[in-house]
């Protein structure tokens, strides 16, 4: 398992090969491990070929909005006691122009077996294409 990062699709970004019964490929969040150290970040590829990455930072969140640290058998000494006890905030998005490279992009699909997966390669910020490889 491991961190990974999220890729969205902007709609009218054409996946070459895509299944015919997978869900569109804009709905579907695309994982990868490609993209500099995987960190839980939100990467978006528009339509006009620019890679996009998420600005966040967290907040903390009171115990009391915590899904288990105002339980009564949870004490603050209780792993659970610190279950959400951050929340990211989205800031807005920047753009990768700097990205020079190549990434894979993977989902499965309930109705395949196995996971659908492309190439991504990326040119001083600017996408050259997909290519499915399984």
């Amino acid at each position: 398992m491991g961190l990974f990062d999220t890729v969205e699709l902007y709609d009218d970004v054409h996946l070459p090969e895509y299944p015919e019964t997978g869900a569109p490929g804009e709905d579907v969040d695309w994982q990868t491990k490609g993209i500099d150290r995987p960190s839980m970040t939100t990467f978006r590829i528009t339509a006009d070929g620019r890679l996009l990455e998420e600005e966040w930072h967290l907040e903390d969140v009171p115990p009391g909005e915590r899904p288990y640290a105002s339980r009564d058998d949870v004490g603050e000494d209780d792993f659970r006691y610190f279950a959400g006890c951050l929340n990211r905030v989205h800031d807005g998005w920047s753009e990768r122009d700097d990205y020079h490279g190549r990434f894979e992009i993977t989902n499965s699909f309930k109705s395949l077996d196995g996971l659908v997966r492309y190439r991504v390669t990326f040119t001083h910020g600017r996408l050259e294409g997909f290519e499915r490889f399984s």
